[in-house]
């Protein structure tokens, strides 16, 4: 390797005065060479290395006299470590790193390890072949927590080259020796012998900790240097149950232990022995390497106790019906003459009870445990008493739980015809959740309302009520029983018992139909057929005085009053067949010739197809009245009857006039007078005896209100009139109804014609512009319907407030906010909006959205103006709409302000020269008139501006 080495070109050696030939020939020159007497010349060589290592050279000298050659071999070795080597490890435990060793040379390597530092392992010699890679196996393994550093050098006996390695070890927390298991039984002491090791050169006592208080054992224990000693572990459980900890030996610090043979000892916890062994770690090393006295080392196992319970004090036998719930009293006695406190665990999910019971000394209580099982089956079951002063002891008990009882119903009463709901109560007292499945024995007769496709879910402790609808399908008891069995995977079955009555039917709510005198109007009855049965039906038409009980067929089949306005459109009306579950549908027509109220029932007949009699326990239970049933000649129920009332109510001709119109300002109130005449009242005698024969009733009368009302002479007092508007829609009915108010205050009757006069106050205060048609619907109980049109009518209101928004400048965005709150507690919806005539210059934000209800901080709306030239007015009017309110706004684009300069104007000119020149104004009017010809730019060039004649 000749580049790392740099030498003279030339040298010279001096001639030894014996050895010279001719003295002659001996130049003045290399006689100076020459110092004193020195025989020898030193040869100057500069040596750069780059990597440790090995450098062979050779230098040859050579002069025409002589011929030398020198063999020089130089070795590097670095000042520095080449690696950092960390090892981190538990106490007691060994970790092993290879480190490669390479030898690229052609011969053979022996290295010598010299190995410093605590804790570090490693053989002293290592070989390597030429051109092999040899493992060097360095081992750490600490004896306590500690950190260690240290230093690993392999000397290169061949070559003499050194590699050098840093050292670092880090023993953590030990890990535990061995996972002990230990298999006891309450209040019985159980003994297990552990082997603690010494991994020391000195003899230790150790002090033996534990976290567990049922473990117990020799407070100390001592362990020769390198050996192991057995020590006794008592183990002694006051209650059942895995328990896992640990148990410690621990080398206590020198003065401790002089203190403690000075002093007596006091107990320590595992926590505080493992504070200590942090702190004295460093010389634990030092101890335990250099054969000094050890200050702290710690050994420990892990222990798994598995506890059994001891014999039970008593085994109870206990039977419950599923669903139910059975308490059990076990009494206890406190056999001691302090306050004893006891906690109670149940094992059995279908077990409740306290968890604590305090007893006075000698003091005896009865402890109660509910059993509330969700399934049937037997189980095992304990109530387990804990106490630390007594200890543990319990009771096993042998849990039954039996198929629940069918529980029955009280019976429901229904009109054969209808339907009437009944509901199952579902209590689950327990901690599952139930999922059911449903089997009904009569869905004919009883229907239950779930989800077929779907289980029914019952919560823990809660109630679910099942809803079932019965139908009668007969009169009396009959076959209307049902079972309604629920079955899930807790419980085999849960039976319910439905029982029924099918009772006569009664008159049917009065059904109400209107049409314009003249004119005809129908209304469909639907009647089905609710029995089993094939039967006939007789469908008849009469007035209610001809339906007075007691019914008979003669009585069905008398013929109907000539005068009255409704007919039956049936083909045939006798002897109709209908299946079982069959539907008839019933048109009835209503033709009324005057203005009074026409009241007439529809008569259902229906008797068995065979002939045969109803069967019925005791028609005297069914139903006190009997006016829907005929009786045959032996009392027998033959025919079942359905009363069906109609009130026929006409109505006055439409009147072809104008609408009344109510007029008003938007956020006004007005108050209009409005008369309507009323056309062939028929004049009443009596009052309605019922007020569900009205069809019409007002929702804005008060009571009030009949009391100021003016009646003039000639108007019978038993004459009433109901009145109410009518809008177009629900949504019309929704905005309007808060914002129109209207009520009788006179009536008139004319003697002569019989034309009655109503005037009505109507009051109409809107929020909002708005048009609407709506009808005044007036009812007279003694019979008649009149209508009459009237038009609402809301302009525009005055403007809320004027904005003036000035400019920030052309293309220039200057926004104004305000804020704005509904007129009601609750938010409000709104769309804010600007008016086509508007300029486009302005926009609005939010265009939609909630405002704020009343008494709030309120929503804020934004408008932004940006002008695009300065020469025009910008006006544009913002509109925000609720559903019940509206505010206008005006809103004025203003130009910017501008400041006049107040600074007086010059003239600056940039140049040094100005030349001054007088202008004279010109007169183009002269100059005009000098013309005598056209210019360039007229159509006609160059002809003369004034015609002369010869």
């Amino acid at each position: 390797m000749p580049e790392y080495f740099e030498i003279p070109e030339k040298l010279s050696i001096p001639v030894l005065a014996t050895s010279r030939v001719n003295s002659k020939a001996f130049s003045e020159e290399n006689h100076q060479a020459v110092k004193g007497t020195d025989t020898a010349v030193e040869l100057p060589i500069k040596f750069t290395p780059q990597y440790p290592g090995r450098y062979p050279c050779q230098i040859l000298l050579q002069s025409s006299y002589d011929i030398r050659l020198y063999v020089i071999e130089c070795v590097v070795n670095t000042d520095s470590a080449e690696a950092e080597l960390e090892f981190v490890t538990p106490a007691y435990q060994a970790v092993i790193q290879d480190i490669p060793i390479s030898n690229m040379s052609n011969q053979d390597w022996k290295l010598q390890a010299i190995l410093e530092g605590h804790c570090f392992y490693g053989p002293p010699l290592i070989y390597v072949g030429p051109g092999e890679t040899t493992q060097y196996p360095l081992m750490f393994k600490p004896i306590a927590e500690c950190v260690t550093m240290g230093k690993l050098i392999l000397q290169n006996e061949t070559d003499g080259t050194e590699h050098i390695f840093g050292l670092k070890g880090i023993g953590k927390k030990p890990l535990a020796l061995d996972h002990i298991v230990i298999d006891c039984q309450v209040r019985q002491i159980t003994q297990k012998v552990l082997m603690v090791p010494n991994y020391t050169k000195n003899k230790l006592t150790y002090k033996v900790t534990s976290d567990l208080p049922m473990v117990a054992g020799t407070p100390n224990l001592t362990v020769e240097a390198d050996d192991t000693a057995a020590y006794t572990v008592n183990v002694s459980s006051w209650k059942r149950g895995i328990f896992k900890g640990v148990i410690s030996f621990i080398v206590e610090v020198e003065e401790q232990q002089q203190s403690q043979h000075n002093s007596s000892p006091e107990e320590t916890d595992g926590e505080q022995a493992l504070q200590k062994l942090s702190t004295e770690t460093s010389q634990t090393v030092d101890a335990a390497n250099t054969g000094g006295n050890a200050s702290c080392c710690k050994v420990w196992f892990s222990l798994e106790i598995n506890s059994t319970p001891c014999a039970p004090e008593r085994t109870l036998d206990v039977k419950c019906v599923a669903l139910n719930t059975i308490g059990i009293e076990i009494p206890i006695t406190n056999p001691t003459h302090e306050t004893l406190r006891l906690d109670v665990v149940l094992m059995g999910a279908a077990l409740s009870g306290e968890t604590t019971l305090v007893l006075q000394p000698k003091e005896t209580l009865s402890y109660e445990v509910k059993y509330s099982p969700a399934s049937t089956g037997t189980s095992d079951g304990s109530v387990i008493f804990l106490s630390e002063m007594v200890g543990e002891f319990w009771y096993a008990l042998k849990l039954t739980s039996e198929k629940p009882l069918p529980t029955i119903l009280p019976e429901i009463e229904c009109e054969l015809g209808k339907w009437l709901r009944m509901y199952i109560p579902l209590l689950n007292p327990t901690y599952e959740t139930l999922e059911l499945e449903i089997v009904n024995s009569n869905p004919g007769n009883f229907s239950i309302e779930t989800d077929p496709r779907k289980p029914l879910m019952v919560a823990p402790h809660s109630t679910t009520e099942v809803p079932v609808q019965f139908c009668p399908s007969a009169l009396g008891r009959a076959n209307h029983t049902a079972s309604v069995t629920f079955t899930c995977s807790q419980l085999n079955e849960w039976i319910f018992h439905l029982s029924g009555v099918g009772l006569i039917p009664q008159p049917m709510e009065p059904a109400s139909i209107s049409t314009c005198v003249g004119h005809h109007s129908s209304i469909i009855i639907s009647f089905k057929n609710p029995t089993t049965e094939d039967i006939l039906v007789d469908v008849l038409l009469r007035d209610q005085q001809q339906t007075t009980p007691p019914l008979s067929a003669s009585a069905l089949h008398r013929s109907r009053n000539k005068e009255s306005a409704f007919y039956l459109p049936l083909k045939q009306t006798q002897a109709i067949p209908l299946p079982p579950k069959g539907k008839l549908d019933i048109p009835v027509l209503f033709v009324p010739d005057t203005m009074k109220l026409y009241e007439a029932v529809v008569i259902v007949h229906v008797v068995k197809e065979n002939g045969e009699n109803w069967p019925c326990d005791d028609p005297a239970e069914l139903n006190k009245e009997l006016k829907s049933v005929t009786m045959s000649e032996n009392g027998a129920i033959h025919g079942i009857c359905w009363i069906y009332p109609i009130n026929g109510i006409p109505e006055a001709q439409p009147h072809k006039s104008a609408p009344a119109v109510v007029c008003c300002q938007a956020r006004n109130r007005v108050e209009e007078r409005v008369e309507v005449l009323l056309t062939g009242v028929v004049p009443g005698t009596t009052a309605m005896p019922a007020a569900r024969n009205v069809a019409i009733t007002t929702t804005n009368k008060t009571p009030s209100i009949q009391d100021e009302v003016q009646v003039t002479s000639g108007f019978s007092t038993t004459d009433e009139f109901l009145h109410e508007i009518q809008y177009e829609s629900n949504k019309v009915k929704s905005e309007l109804e808060s914002s129109v108010a209207i009520n009788l205050v006179q009536k008139d009757r004319d003697a002569a014609s019989g034309i009655i006069t109503l005037t009505f106050n109507i009051v109409f205060a809107p929020n909002k512009p708005m048009r609407n048609s709506a009808t005044l619907v007036v009812q007279c109980t003694t019979g008649g319907v009149w209508k009459f049109p009237i038009l609402l009518l809301a302009t525009e209101p005055e403007v809320d407030d004027v904005i003036n928004i000035e400019a920030a400048g052309l293309n220039k965005e200057s926004v104004i906010g305000f804020r704005l709150t509904s007129q009601t507690r609750y938010p409000e919806p709104f769309t804010a909006y600007f008016l086509p005539d508007s300029d486009p210059e302005f926009v609005v934000l939010p265009q939609a959205g909630e405002l704020l209800p009343l008494d709030t901080v309120g929503t804020c709306i934004t408008v932004g103006f940006k002008p695009s030239m300065y020469s025009k007015k910008h006006k544009a009017t913002l509109i925000i709409q609720t559903a019940s309110m509206q505010w206008t706004y005006e809103i004025n684009g203003l130009p910017p302000q501008t400041t006049p300069p107040t600074a007086s104007a010059k003239i600056v000119s940039t140049s040094g020269y100005m030349r001054s020149a007088t202008v004279r104004q010109r007169n183009f009017l002269r100059e005009n008139m000098k013309l005598i010809a056209t210019g360039v730019s007229s159509p006609v060039k160059g002809a003369p501006l004034v015609l002369r004649t010869k």
